[in-house]
C-alpha cells in the first residue's frame, strides 16, 4: 500500500509545540511518510536556532527556506510571505506531497494555501474558526480556510464558525488542542531542580509569567503598553516579594519596541527575561506559576488546562473562546496589579478556576487527527474542489 506523504511547515516555537504531537504520531504510523520544512525563527540564531532540537528529536526535514527579515517594519511579514512561496513551490514540486499540513494564522500558514491551491495538493489546517481582535492574523487565518481543504479546530465552537461560513461539514473537525499530549508526557520537575536549570530561585513558588507580543494594528504603542505592564508588574512586586519568569515577544514587527522596554528592567533581581525555553523547563515553569501575565494565545488555549489565571492585557486574544479562565485588562498598571494580585492570592478565585470546564478537548488530539488523515480517498476530487458559494 502506498504511504501518504505529507509535508509539514513551521516558522516558530509556539506553532512547532503544537505541531509536534501530531507529527510525531503521522509518522509513528506506517501509512504515512512525514517530513518538515523550517523557516522564520526556527533558523535564526538570535532566536536560539531551533531547528537543532528538531533534529535533536530524529524528524524529517525536507527544507528551509530563510523567511526571517530582522526589521521592524511593517513590510516584514508580507515579504516573508513572498520569499515562502518561492522556496515552498519548488520544495513541493520535488517532493510532490498528498498533503500540505500547517498551523494557525502566521505567513507559513497563508503562504503554505496559496501554494496548495495553485498546485493542486491538499492543504490541512488546524486552528480555522478562531477569531482574534484587531490584529493581520484573524482575515489570514480566514483566508487560510477559505483556501484550505481540510480543517482541524481546537473547539466545536470554531468548526461551527467554520461551517456557518460555508465550509462543507465534511471537511471540518473539532479535534482539540494537540498541546496538551506534550503537557501529559513531560515529566516532573520540582522547583529546586527548575530553579537550578533557570539560574533563578524559584524554589518558594511565589512567580508569575510575562509573556507579551506585539499587536499589529497597535505596533507604534508597543514601547508604551509594554512599559505600563512592566509598571503594573513592578507595583505587585513591590507589595507581594513574588518573582517575575519572562518570555521574548514573537518576531512581529513592535517586537523591537517591547524589546527596549525590556531592557529597563533586565537589571532588576525579581526578574528574568529568557529568548526560549527548553520544551521540558516551560511546561513545568507554568505548571507551577502562580497567573500568567501578557497578551499569549497560551493564555486562552492552554492554560485552561493547567487551570491557571490568567491577565491579558490590551486588545490582543479579545473575542476569542474564554474558558473562565482569562480576565482582560487595559493599559493601566494599578489595575494590572490588582488583578494579577487576585490571581495570585485570593484564594476563592483561584478555586473558582480550578473548577474551570475546558473546551479544548481531552489530549488525544493527535490520534483523531491520524485516523481522519488516513481514511481520506486521495483519488476523490470531492476534497480537490471546493463548493461554489454564491
Amino acid at each position: 500500500m502506498r504511504k501518504i506523504k505529507i509535508l509539514a511547515i513551521t516558522g516558530i516555537r509556539s506553532e512547532f509545540d503544537i505541531l509536534y504531537p501530531i507529527i510525531n504520531a503521522l509518522r509513528n504510523n506506517h501509512r504515512f511518510d512525514v517530513k518538515l520544512v523550517l523557516s522564520g525563527a526556527h533558523l535564526s540564531d538570535w532566536h536560539g536556532s531551533f531547528i537543532n532540537k528538531i533534529k535533536e528529536e530524529g524528524l524529517v526535514i525536507a527544507d528551509c527556506i530563510d523567511s526571517l527579515l530582522m526589521t521592524n517594519r511593517t513590510t516584514q511579514r508580507v515579504k516573508a510571505v513572498g520569499l515562502l512561496s518561492i522556496g515552498l513551490a519548488q520544495t513541493v514540486e520535488r517532493e510532490m506531497p498528498d498533503i500540505l499540513f500547517v498551523i494557525g494564522d502566521r505567513e507559513e500558514s497563508i503562504s503554505t494555501a496559496l501554494v496548495g491551491n495553485y498546485m493542486n495538493i491538499l492543504v490541512a489546517h488546524f486552528g480555522g474558526g478562531d477569531t482574534v481582535y484587531g490584529n493581520a492574523d484573524d482575515p489570514i487565518r480566514f483566508a487560510v480556510s477559505k483556501l484550505a481543504h481540510i480543517h482541524f479546530t481546537s473547539a466545536d465552537e470554531y468548526a461551527k464558525n467554520l461551517i456557518n461560513t460555508g465550509e462543507e461539514e465534511f471537511r471540518v473537525f473539532n479535534v482539540g488542542n494537540p498541546s496538551f499530549e506534550n503537557i501529559l508526557k513531560e515529566p516532573i520537575i520540582n522547583l529546586d531542580s527548575l530553579s537550578q536549570e533557570l539560574d533563578f530561585d524559584i524554589s518558594e513558588g511565589k512567580y508569575i509569567v510575562l509573556l507579551k507580543h506585539p499587536l499589529s494594528s497597535e505596533k507604534e504603542d508597543s514601547f508604551h503598553q509594554m512599559n505600563v505592564t512592566l509598571k503594573g508588574i513592578q507595583k505587585f512586586i513591590d507589595l507581594t516579594g513574588f518573582k517575575v519568569i519572562g518570555i521574548y515577544p514573537n518576531t512581529d514587527p513592535g517586537s523591537y519596541d517591547i524589546l527596549n522596554a525590556i531592557k529597563n528592567y533586565q537589571n532588576k533581581s525579581y526578574i528574568k527575561f529568557f529568548k526560549n525555553l527548553p520544551r521540558n523547563l516551560f511546561i513545568n515553569v507554568m505548571r507551577n506559576t502562580k497567573a500568567l501575565v501578557g497578551n499569549s494565545s497560551m493564555g486562552i488555549l492552554e492554560a485552561p488546562f493547567y487551570k491557571l489565571p490568567v491577565i491579558n492585557i490590551g486588545n490582543r486574544q479579545k473575542g476569542r473562546l474564554n474558558a473562565g479562565n482569562v480576565k482582560f485588562v487595559d493599559y493601566d498598571s494599578d489595575k494590572i496589579a490588582e488583578l494579577i494580585s487576585e490571581a495570585c492570592l485570593d484564594e476563592d478565585y483561584r478555586k473558582s478556576i480550578s473548577g474551570i470546564s475546558n473546551p479544548f478537548g481531552d489530549g488525544n488530539t493527535s490520534l483523531k487527527i491520524t485516523d481522519i488523515l488516513e481514511n481520506i480517498d486521495y483519488s476523490d476530487q470531492k476534497w480537490y474542489v471546493k463548493r461554489k458559494l454564491c
